[in-house]
Formats: structure tokens, sequence, C-alpha cells
């Protein structure tokens, strides 16, 4: 059994870009989960991406922001959960203000 307490976990995010800040919190055959932050930035990024083999599922923490999936944007905010099957280009945005974080898990399913 293991506890994620989620403020604590925030503090220690590790930086992919200077968009993106993330934390694995637990693994396991065939899942993942942690908490992933967004900060928001002028430009747009068109790039997506594509979880051939696995579904991921996310709830809005704290903030707001979009997800781009299937040609739409979907807003987001604090108690969204979003489920993405496997195989679907998607990708997250911060609102015009602040970070967004969300609390993922990505599941093998195939």
């Amino acid at each position: 059994m293991k506890i994620i307490k989620v403020q604590e976990t925030l503090k220690k995010l590790e930086q992919i870009s200077e968009e993106i800040r993330y934390k694995s919190c637990v693994e396991g055959k065939g899942f993942s989960t942690g908490l992933i932050s967004f900060r928001s930035r002028k430009d747009s990024d068109p790039k997506q991406i594509n979880h051939r083999d696995k579904d991921v599922v996310c709830h809005v923490l704290r903030g707001r922001g979009r997800l781009r999936i299937n040609g739409r944007r979907i807003a987001l905010q604090p108690g969204t959960i979003c489920h993405i099957p496997k195989g679907t280009p998607h990708d997250f945005a911060a609102g015009r203000k602040g970070e967004m974080v969300l609390f993922y898990s990505v599941i093998k399913t195939g």
C-alpha cells in the first residue's frame, strides 16, 4: 500500500519543459499514476501525444485549461474527469492564467 499526499507531491514535480512538470506516484504491472502540471504559454504547441496500447484517465485537481482530442477542444476545470482511449492523439494546455494540475492514470489495455 502507498499513500500519496498531493500537496507534498506537488512540491516535488520534475520539470519536463517550460510548460510541463510531473511526478510519477504509483507504478505497477500494466499501469502508472501521477501528477502533471501544465503552465500557460503564449504560443500554441500543435504536437499531440498518442499512447498506442494504453488508456488514459485524468482528473483535474486545480486550475483551468483544455483537452484537444479528435479535432475538438474541451474545456477543463477542477472536478472534471476525462477518459482517453488507447490510440487517440491528444494534448492538454493550461488556461491563460496560472497552471492546471491533473492526476492521471495510464492503463495498459492491449
